[in-house]
């Protein structure tokens, strides 16, 4: 079960020529973090970045003295001759959003990546109730890789099920650990076992971090110990994320950024697609207008 949420992972490859646009951005989630992180104690947020990048990611990031940030490389995690660098960045950072809390011993964590602002004010407390994650959560049958995972985990698929949705969300490194160890094979490591899973499924999703931590625990009968129910996070008081006040294009920016300064988001974290092409200050400006 939770006793709190301090702690935050982000995988963060820089993909461009220049490089600057991944790294503004991780700034900026790390600046909302700084607004509205409200709890007596810092809180912990890892990068953990191709080997090529921690340099940089080190010497460029911002600091602030409630936010204590830590960038390691993929190499302190995974052996350099590991299948794990086969794949490409994205599977890539699905696995360490479960191989590295399972590690370090992690309890509850968040789950992040550089599109994502912190919107509201929050603690370590904030997102539980009785000892259980308000996640997030979604419809199964509205992704096509709920049945694939299904068919690694080994667990019936049911498109009338909820399982938990995609980043940003909050997990537990018990549950990350229990995904990892099913995964485990008679002669495959868990990484080079989910390796073997995408080769065989090349144009399909063949998993995800969150289908696979859920269908895990659903069959080791864990899933309901450390997350509440779908239904109670929809009807909660406080959500961890907000739909309404995400920003996919252009065309939803100039209707969001009309709204009052301190307009409610609706939830403590956002989506500000980068592929929308928005300038960053106005990015920031936007993310940084809501009020604590």
């Amino acid at each position: 079960m939770f006793s709190e949420i301090r702690q935050g992972i982000l995988p963060l490859a820089l993909r461009n020529i220049k490089r600057r646009g991944d790294l503004e951005r991780a700034g900026l989630l790390i600046e909302s973090l700084a607004k509205h992180w409200i709890d007596s104690k810092p809180f912990e947020l890892l990068i953990i970045a191709p080997n090529r990048d921690a340099s940089l990611l080190r010497q460029s990031l911002p600091r602030f003295p409630n936010i204590e940030v830590s960038v390691r490389p993929e190499s302190d995690f995974v052996p350099a001759f590991s299948p794990f660098y086969l794949l490409t960045g994205w599977y890539r950072q699905q696995i360490l959003k479960l191989h590295v809390p399972t590690l370090l011993g992690f309890g509850g964590y968040l789950t992040l990546d550089s599109d994502v602002c912190c919107v509201g004010d929050f603690d370590s407390q904030s997102f539980l109730e009785h000892n259980r994650a308000l996640s997030r959560w979604e419809p199964k049958r509205h992704h096509g890789w709920w049945q694939q995972a299904s068919k690694v985990i080994g667990v019936p698929y049911d498109p009338k099920s909820h399982g938990l949705s995609v980043t940003p969300n909050i997990l537990h490194g018990d549950l990350a650990a229990q995904t990892l160890e099913r995964l485990r094979g008679r002669y495959l490591d868990p990484i080079s076992a989910l390796v073997w899973w995408k080769l065989r499924s090349p144009l399909n999703t063949a998993w995800t971090e969150y289908s696979l931590y859920t269908s895990a625990a659903e069959i080791n009968g864990t899933l309901f110990d450390y997350h509440a129910e779908w239904d109670s996070c929809y009807s909660a008081d406080i959500h961890l994320f907000s739909e309404r006040s995400c920003v996919w294009g252009a065309d939803d920016f100039e209707r969001l950024v009309r709204l009052p300064n301190g307009t409610d988001p609706g939830g403590k974290f956002i989506i500000v697609q980068s592929h929308a092409r928005i300038p960053l200050d106005q990015v920031r400006d936007y993310c940084l207008s809501f009020a604590g």
